[in-house]
């Protein structure tokens, strides 16, 4: 039987690993990375994490997110079990949490919020001093409560149209000005906040 280090022999005879190659690599060794059980070795478990990173950064790079995100989750599960099974959490290097990150930028592509923020959560716990994770948890969070900025920004259309409509029926100039006010600090408090993320995350992106 094709072994793991085989395969990671195999993968490591190219001189440049492009997008393409590591996908077309991936593709034609599937049935025996898919129908791996066992691992004789932490060593083993270490080149089968390392090859399932260079996939979900192929796969991120070439945007499919959908993917990305499944096969993390299915690497993960593996990689987890078999961690778990033999008692093995020095095995949690950076690769290891490189396939997370991979599954925390996919779910969050993907607009899935709920799933990225813990993961980006995890992240920051492990390494409080990574920037790039605290970038990740803030857009994540960001993106988990847009719901409280659209709110806010219906409630200020509202209370403009309040003032613009029911003039005649708020006779205090107090009160009149005090919704204007109000509803342009909204307003102007929410685009400011939702320029400087969006802005933010496309200088990231682009680094």
């Amino acid at each position: 039987m094709t072994t793991i280090e085989n395969i990671y022999n195999d993968y490591r005879t190219a001189n440049e690993y492009p997008s393409y190659y590591t996908l077309d690599f991936f593709a034609k060794n599937a049935i025996p990375l898919n129908n791996l059980d066992s691992f004789k070795d932490d060593n083993e478990l270490k080149l089968f994490i390392e090859l399932s990173w260079q996939h979900l950064n192929a796969l991120y790079q070439k945007d499919r997110y959908n993917d990305t995100a499944d096969n993390a989750i299915k690497y993960l599960k593996t990689i987890d079990s078999k961690i778990n099974q033999h008692n093995l959490p020095f095995i949690k290097d950076d690769w290891y949490y490189g396939i997370l990150l991979f599954k925390g930028m996919a779910t969050y592509r993907l607009r899935d919020y709920k799933t990225s923020t813990p993961i980006f959560k995890e992240l920051t716990e492990h390494d409080s001093k990574n920037e790039n994770y605290k970038n990740w948890l803030r857009y994540s969070k960001y993106g988990l409560h847009l719901w409280i900025s659209k709110t806010i920004t219906v409630v200020c259309g509202l209370l403009l149209l309040i003032e613009v409509f029911f003039k005649k029926y708020i006779p205090s100039f107090f009160i009149r000005i005090s919704l204007d006010s109000i509803a342009l600090i909204g307003f102007v408090g929410t685009l400011i906040y939702d320029y400087y993320i969006k802005r933010s995350f496309r200088k990231s992106n682009q680094k």
